[in-house]
């Protein structure tokens, strides 16, 4: 494997670094024979590396992010020598903290992420974190759990218990939707993206300008570009929908969709 040739493929320079620390730990693993893992990758980055180690016959690899489904998860390689590691082994490489709230507040996935962020740590050590009514549940390494549950006292100016509870526990977890049936004058993403966020096309215009819209995790300068059933808008900070379907075109010549926006 030439790490250099890879690299050179790589046009944006935030992949190209997050591309070669996860090459790094590849040869890491067959140095040492041991596993080796990196820090957790959001999709756009797992498809990204996803790709560099297929072109150049890496197999011996598998992504995980602490249950069936996680959006972020991070690379586990093994030596070549060895069989590839199963999923229940992996388990151990996280912990799952409960972010219990000490009265009833109306918190978001933002809130938690922006506490946890005001600790000082980086987003990568931290995978998937699930929002339910009166507590949430976050996916860490093992390297940074332990920080959070002494550190953490607070989300917004709510109070905090925080404990630990066994990885299966992510399994029984469904993500809080709601969904939304409107219709669209076109398929472009600024209109979908005005439907799902409920914001006016203007206000989606500037967002994209500033390079603050992704579609399926790609940043997009685009505001005409065409947005198909399955294809997921993320506004940073704002949330995530997906375009969940795609009906017929009313009387008024405008399009019937459903979108799923996660709350």
């Amino acid at each position: 494997m030439n790490r250099e040739e890879i690299l050179k493929r790589i046009s944006k320079s935030e992949d190209k670094l997050v591309v070669a620390k996860v090459l790094d730990k590849l040869l890491l693993s067959e140095k040492t024979n041991k596993l080796a893992i990196t820090d957790f990758l959001d999709p756009h980055l797992q498809s990204v590396v996803s790709k560099c180690l297929e072109s150049n016959n890496v197999g011996n690899y598998l992504f995980y992010g602490g249950y069936d489904g996680a959006e972020r998860a991070v690379v586990a390689f093994c030596p070549s020598n060895m069989p590839l590691i199963q999923e229940p082994e992996l388990a151990g490489l996280f912990k799952v903290l409960k972010i219990s709230l000490m009265h009833r507040e109306n918190m978001t996935h933002r809130d938690y992420l922006g506490s946890l962020m005001g600790l000082g740590i980086k987003r990568e050590k931290i995978g998937d974190i699930l929002v339910k009514d009166e507590h949430s549940l976050v996916v860490a390494l093992n390297d940074i759990a332990d920080f959070i549950r002494h550190n953490l006292d607070k989300v917004g100016n709510v109070k905090v218990e925080v404990e630990y509870l066994d990885v299966e526990s992510l399994n029984t977890y469904e993500q809080k939707v709601k969904e939304i049936r409107t219709t669209v004058a076109s398929l472009r993403l600024d209109s979908v993206a005005s439907a799902g966020f409920g914001m006016s096309r203007s206000k989606i215009a500037d967002f994209i300008k500033a390079e603050k819209v992704n579609l399926n995790w790609e940043t997009t300068p685009s505001l005409t570009k065409l947005v198909k059933e399955g294809d997921l808008i993320s506004i940073r900070g704002k949330g995530r929908v997906v375009l969940q379907e795609i009906g017929k075109t009313t009387r008024k010549d405008r399009i019937s969709v459903c979108l799923k926006k996660f709350i």
